[in-house]
Protein backbone atom coordinates (compact mmCIF):
# COMPACT_ATOMS: atom_id res chain seq x y z
CA UNK A 1 0.00 0.00 0.00
CA UNK A 2 1.54 3.30 -1.09
CA UNK A 3 1.17 5.93 1.62
CA UNK A 4 2.20 9.43 0.60
CA UNK A 5 3.01 12.02 3.26
CA UNK A 6 3.03 15.70 2.33
CA UNK A 7 6.11 17.44 3.70
CA UNK A 8 6.80 21.16 3.59
CA UNK A 9 8.75 23.79 5.50
CA UNK A 10 7.31 23.90 8.98
CA UNK A 11 5.36 20.60 8.88
CA UNK A 12 4.95 19.01 12.30
CA UNK A 13 6.51 15.56 12.06
CA UNK A 14 5.37 14.17 15.43
CA UNK A 15 1.73 14.40 14.34
CA UNK A 16 2.25 11.82 11.59
CA UNK A 17 5.21 9.74 12.80
CA UNK A 18 3.09 7.00 14.39
CA UNK A 19 0.76 6.88 11.38
CA UNK A 20 3.81 6.46 9.14
CA UNK A 21 5.19 3.73 11.40
CA UNK A 22 1.93 1.78 11.32
CA UNK A 23 1.31 2.24 7.58
CA UNK A 24 4.88 1.10 6.85
CA UNK A 25 3.86 -2.37 8.09
CA UNK A 26 1.77 -2.82 4.93
CA UNK A 27 3.62 -0.87 2.26
CA UNK A 28 5.82 2.01 1.30
CA UNK A 29 5.98 5.50 2.77
CA UNK A 30 6.68 8.13 0.12
CA UNK A 31 7.30 11.69 1.18
CA UNK A 32 5.83 14.25 -1.19
CA UNK A 33 7.27 17.74 -1.49
CA UNK A 34 6.02 20.67 -3.49
CA UNK A 35 9.49 20.68 -5.04
CA UNK A 36 12.41 18.26 -4.84
CA UNK A 37 14.20 20.57 -2.40
CA UNK A 38 14.78 19.51 1.20
CA UNK A 39 12.36 20.92 3.78
CA UNK A 40 12.76 21.63 7.46
CA UNK A 41 10.14 20.34 9.87
CA UNK A 42 8.92 22.36 12.82
CA UNK A 43 11.14 20.18 15.00
CA UNK A 44 14.19 20.99 12.86
CA UNK A 45 14.47 17.77 10.85
CA UNK A 46 15.86 18.29 7.36
CA UNK A 47 14.04 15.93 4.98
CA UNK A 48 14.42 15.51 1.24
CA UNK A 49 11.16 14.37 -0.38
CA UNK A 50 11.10 11.10 -2.27
CA UNK A 51 9.07 12.81 -4.99
CA UNK A 52 7.91 16.27 -5.91
CA UNK A 53 4.32 17.01 -6.80
CA UNK A 54 5.41 17.36 -10.45
CA UNK A 55 6.62 13.75 -10.49
CA UNK A 56 3.62 11.85 -9.19
CA UNK A 57 0.63 10.19 -10.75
CA UNK A 58 -2.40 10.44 -8.45
CA UNK A 59 -3.37 6.88 -9.39
CA UNK A 60 -0.28 5.58 -7.54
CA UNK A 61 -1.50 7.03 -4.24
CA UNK A 62 -3.53 4.74 -2.02
CA UNK A 63 -3.28 6.82 1.16
CA UNK A 64 -2.39 10.51 1.58
CA UNK A 65 -1.43 11.97 4.96
CA UNK A 66 -1.24 15.72 5.55
CA UNK A 67 0.46 16.86 8.75
CA UNK A 68 -0.17 20.16 10.43
CA UNK A 69 2.19 23.08 10.60
CA UNK A 70 2.43 26.35 8.75
CA UNK A 71 0.35 25.51 5.67
CA UNK A 72 0.37 29.04 4.26
CA UNK A 73 2.60 27.98 1.33
CA UNK A 74 0.24 25.08 0.55
CA UNK A 75 -3.15 26.76 0.73
CA UNK A 76 -2.88 28.34 -2.68
CA UNK A 77 -0.92 25.56 -4.38
CA UNK A 78 -3.29 24.65 -7.21
CA UNK A 79 -1.42 21.43 -8.00
CA UNK A 80 -1.88 20.17 -4.45
CA UNK A 81 -5.52 21.29 -4.24
CA UNK A 82 -6.25 19.55 -7.56
CA UNK A 83 -4.43 16.42 -6.37
CA UNK A 84 -6.55 16.28 -3.21
CA UNK A 85 -9.72 16.71 -5.27
CA UNK A 86 -8.67 13.83 -7.56
CA UNK A 87 -7.94 11.62 -4.56
CA UNK A 88 -11.38 12.37 -3.16
CA UNK A 89 -13.03 11.70 -6.53
CA UNK A 90 -11.21 8.34 -6.65
CA UNK A 91 -12.23 7.61 -3.03
CA UNK A 92 -8.62 7.22 -1.90
CA UNK A 93 -7.87 7.39 1.81
CA UNK A 94 -6.93 10.88 2.97
CA UNK A 95 -5.85 11.75 6.49
CA UNK A 96 -5.24 15.25 7.79
CA UNK A 97 -4.28 16.39 11.24
CA UNK A 98 -4.15 19.80 12.92
CA UNK A 99 -3.85 22.56 10.29
CA UNK A 100 -3.67 19.90 7.58
CA UNK A 101 -7.46 19.73 7.97
CA UNK A 102 -7.64 23.35 6.80
CA UNK A 103 -6.04 22.26 3.55
CA UNK A 104 -8.83 19.70 2.99
CA UNK A 105 -11.32 22.46 3.69
CA UNK A 106 -9.54 24.71 1.18
CA UNK A 107 -9.81 21.92 -1.42
CA UNK A 108 -13.57 21.73 -0.78
CA UNK A 109 -13.57 18.05 0.08
CA UNK A 110 -15.00 18.40 3.59
CA UNK A 111 -18.33 19.81 2.42
CA UNK A 112 -21.12 17.55 3.61
CA UNK A 113 -18.71 15.43 5.65
CA UNK A 114 -18.29 15.00 9.36
CA UNK A 115 -14.85 16.14 10.47
CA UNK A 116 -12.95 17.65 13.34
CA UNK A 117 -10.39 20.41 13.36
CA UNK A 118 -8.58 22.75 15.71
CA UNK A 119 -11.72 24.92 15.77
CA UNK A 120 -12.90 25.08 19.39
CA UNK A 121 -16.46 24.30 18.30
CA UNK A 122 -15.36 20.80 17.23
CA UNK A 123 -14.87 18.62 20.27
CA UNK A 124 -13.89 15.25 18.81
CA UNK A 125 -10.21 14.37 18.90
CA UNK A 126 -10.55 12.57 15.57
CA UNK A 127 -13.33 11.86 13.12
CA UNK A 128 -13.69 9.32 10.33
CA UNK A 129 -16.12 9.90 7.46
CA UNK A 130 -15.99 7.36 4.64
CA UNK A 131 -12.45 7.64 3.19
CA UNK A 132 -11.45 10.78 5.14
CA UNK A 133 -9.97 10.98 8.63
CA UNK A 134 -9.32 14.26 10.40
CA UNK A 135 -7.79 14.93 13.80
CA UNK A 136 -6.72 17.60 16.22
CA UNK A 137 -2.98 17.73 16.91
CA UNK A 138 -3.36 15.95 20.27
CA UNK A 139 -5.27 13.15 18.53
CA UNK A 140 -2.20 11.80 16.75
CA UNK A 141 -2.35 8.37 18.40
CA UNK A 142 -6.06 7.89 17.66
CA UNK A 143 -5.47 9.28 14.17
CA UNK A 144 -2.73 6.73 13.44
CA UNK A 145 -4.63 3.76 14.86
CA UNK A 146 -7.88 4.69 13.10
CA UNK A 147 -6.09 5.28 9.79
CA UNK A 148 -4.69 1.78 10.10
CA UNK A 149 -8.14 0.42 10.82
CA UNK A 150 -9.65 2.26 7.84
CA UNK A 151 -7.04 0.87 5.49
CA UNK A 152 -7.16 -2.67 6.85
CA UNK A 153 -3.58 -3.01 8.08
CA UNK A 154 -4.42 -5.07 11.16
CA UNK A 155 -4.32 -8.85 10.75
CA UNK A 156 -7.33 -9.36 13.01
CA UNK A 157 -9.11 -7.97 16.07
CA UNK A 158 -6.33 -9.18 18.37
CA UNK A 159 -3.71 -7.31 16.31
CA UNK A 160 -5.80 -4.14 16.47
CA UNK A 161 -6.34 -4.49 20.24
CA UNK A 162 -2.63 -5.09 20.82
CA UNK A 163 -1.83 -1.93 18.84
CA UNK A 164 -4.31 0.09 20.90
CA UNK A 165 -2.99 -1.28 24.20
CA UNK A 166 0.63 -0.65 23.28
CA UNK A 167 0.47 2.77 21.59
CA UNK A 168 -2.51 4.36 23.32
CA UNK A 169 -2.33 2.91 26.81
CA UNK A 170 1.41 2.12 26.95
CA UNK A 171 0.83 -1.47 28.03
CA UNK A 172 3.46 -4.09 27.26
CA UNK A 173 2.48 -6.37 24.42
Amino acid sequence: MNTYVVIYDGYVSFEVMLAMYLMKTKGEIITLGMTSDAVKSYEGLIVTPHQSIDEIDHRDIEVMIIPGGDISELQHNTQLITLLQKLEADRKYVGAICSGVDLLHEAGILEGKQYTSNDASRSETYKVHDNIITAKANGYVDFAIALGQMTGIYADAADYEETVRFFKYFENA
